[in-house]
């Protein structure tokens, strides 16, 4: 693979947005509206933020004052005290949580790009903790095993549930862990409530989740239903987000991502992120990649169905004949130059194919010592894939699991991306700092090594925009990024010859 290609100028006066990244699951969340962080963590299938929203402004409770449609975000404080917004999030009643709508998918008040859970969202979420589906449906607390206890701060899910409590109008602030306990259940019982936006079994009720401090004596999540009144705690859920899994061969970093793409638009998004989709050059790393797809990122053999590659699933590699049919080139950043390892095709197609300069191969039916593809079926198969099972399906003659196959790149399949560096770790004797970090106006680098760097590039995650940094033998760059938009950044150092040497993640608040 040769090394990527960027564009540079000399000032950034703005951004251009150039291809539009969807947010990485487990990265922190910085919601727009306010500058307020959260992290964020992948249950199952889904992207939960892992600390309650804390939006809006904070109104008194008085005892039956209400949170009213006004165009202003309302919440509650427990005790009517915002430093416990600040440690525990707002406590929202119901309609204010929809913003006066009644869409099960609904933003509500949650940031663009995320939306309230729905009662089928929880369960979601419950079976990917090991509920099972018959207890999912269950209401009252003696649901599942010890999902509850998986959903509290230090709990295996991550989802990092605090016992902040819950205002309704009976009792007024009740069930915080920073308060005396006043439950019925007896002393030191805390609980967190969570809305849905599902409605109950009565008129204007809603169903909920609460897990309690208690494990002992309820270690499980309850499910029931009430008034929309009531001031409980809220989660967003990401409509959309990028799911990864990073592994490392030979020195080398990789990254399953589990979205779903066409060839080009994996490729765009591997060169985003300083990569491209993966170059296979021995059976080792055939081996070590095959291994991540299955037994580390857990992809299913069945996530999908393509039915131009015989009825199974396939995973992106960076492998290419689009710009000369039958000139297959290792082309993971999509600019038609790469070097060429196959020409022609197997024996199900023209029967002409063979490696260029014994480069490696492992095309479908290899391991049985004829290849069989590619084949160009239908003459527009044009990018490589790796396959999770044997096809075609229930007949598997053309290629076994793991085996290359030639599919239509417009196929949407999840990817694996090669990186050259690791992302977090440096050239040897290359030292450098980017600080401040959040930064606000500007970033420094600094280096002792700095004559080392030619070039900069800052990916955002709405855009990217590269630029680069005359050399006058100085020790420090200045960066002016006052103009940019809240969110996080990944700061790379390139050298003379483009080689990624260092790189860090900046918070821009």
């Amino acid at each position: 693979m040769k090394n990527l290609v960027f564009i540079f100028i000399f000032i950034i006066s703005s951004i251009t947005i150039v291809n539009a990244q969807l947010f990485e699951c487990g990265e922190v969340l910085i919601d727009e509206r306010d500058g307020k962080e959260y992290t964020t963590v992948q249950i199952g299938e889904q992207c939960w933020m892992s600390q309650n929203l804390n939006v809006g402004t904070k109104i008194n409770q008085n005892g039956n004052n209400n949170q009213t449609d006004n165009s202003v975000i309302e919440k509650y404080c427990y005790n009517n005290n915002e430093l416990e917004c600040d440690e525990y999030g707002g406590l929202y009643q119901w309609n204010e949580m929809m913003q006066y709508e009644t869409d099960e998918s609904s933003q509500g008040i949650c940031p663009d790009g995320w939306h309230l859970p729905s009662d089928v969202e929880w369960m979601q979420m419950e079976m990917s903790l090991g509920m099972s589906e018959e207890d999912v449906l269950e209401t009252g607390f003696e649901r599942g095993t010890n999902e509850g206890i998986q959903l509290q701060l230090g709990g295996e899910s991550g989802f990092d549930a605090l016992f902040g409590g819950i205002w309704y109008q009976d009792a007024g602030f009740v069930y915080n862990e920073d308060y005396p306990s006043v439950s019925s259940y007896g002393t030191d019982f805390y609980f967190t409530y969570f809305w849905s936006t599902t409605p109950g079994d009565y008129t204007d009720s809603y169903f909920y989740r609460n897990v309690c401090s208690r494990v002992d004596e309820i270690p499980t999540i309850t499910r029931w239903y009430v008034d929309w009144n009531f001031g409980y705690s809220v989660r967003c859920v990401a409509d959309e987000f990028r799911s990864s899994y990073n592994f490392q061969f030979d020195g080398k970093d990789y990254e399953i991502v589990k979205v779903l793409k066409t060839w080009e638009d994996a490729a765009a998004d591997a060169v985003d992120h300083g990569g491209y989709l993966v170059e296979i050059n021995s059976v080792e790393e055939q081996n070590a990649v095959y291994d991540a797809i299955i037994n580390g990122a857990e992809i299913p053999t069945d996530y999908l169905t393509i039915n131009n590659g015989g009825g199974i699933a396939y995973v992106w590699m960076g492998a290419s004949d689009k710009t000369t049919e039958g000139t297959w080139l290792w082309d993971g950043n999509d600019d038609s130059e790469g070097s060429n390892f196959w020409i022609g095709q197997g024996v199900n197609g023209t029967g002409d194919g063979q490696a260029v300069d014994e480069a490696y191969y492992n095309w479908g039916g290899t391991s049985d010592g004829t290849p069989n593809e590619p084949d160009n079926y239908a003459s527009n198969q044009n990018a490589g894939a790796i396959a999770l099972e044997g096809w075609p399906l229930g007949n598997p003659f053309l290629g076994s699991a793991s085996e290359w196959n030639d599919i239509i790149n417009t196929s949407e399949l999840y990817y694996v991306i090669e990186y050259d560096v690791s992302s977090i770790n440096l050239e040897d004797n290359f030292v450098f700092e980017i600080y401040p970090n959040p930064a606000t106006n500007y970033v420094i680098i600094n280096s002792q090594n700095i004559k080392d760097i030619n070039s900069i590039s800052m990916t955002s995650i709405t855009g990217s925009k590269t630029y680069q940094v005359d050399n006058n033998n100085v020790n420090s760059f200045e960066i002016d990024m006052s103009y940019l938009p809240a969110g996080i950044y990944l700061i790379s150092l390139y050298d003379i010859n483009n080689k990624l040497i260092g790189s860090e993640k900046i918070v821009k608040k």
